[in-house]
């Protein structure tokens, strides 16, 4: 079985990158993933989970990036 073991306490998210009109960018290299939290300062903007192999980031950025959303339940 190629199943790997429950793991509750992690969470595995692929590098997937982002889109910017129709290019992809950053694939396997950076994970950007969307929040469900607007920021209320500027509702164009939206907070989101940045990651490489060296560096963890939560930003907010223009939801008009292709951003990945991964629904998660606590």
């Amino acid at each position: 079985d190629a199943t790997p073991p429950a793991r509750p306490e992690s969470l595995a998210l692929p590098a997937a990158g982002y889109r910017n009109d129709s290019s992809l960018n950053n694939a396997g290299s950076n994970g950007n993933y969307w929040s469900s939290s607007l920021n209320t300062d500027n509702p164009n903007n939206a907070y989101n989970l940045n990651f490489n192999s060296s560096n963890v980031d939560w930003n907010n950025n223009n939801r008009y990036y292709g951003q990945s959303v991964r629904p998660v339940c606590p």
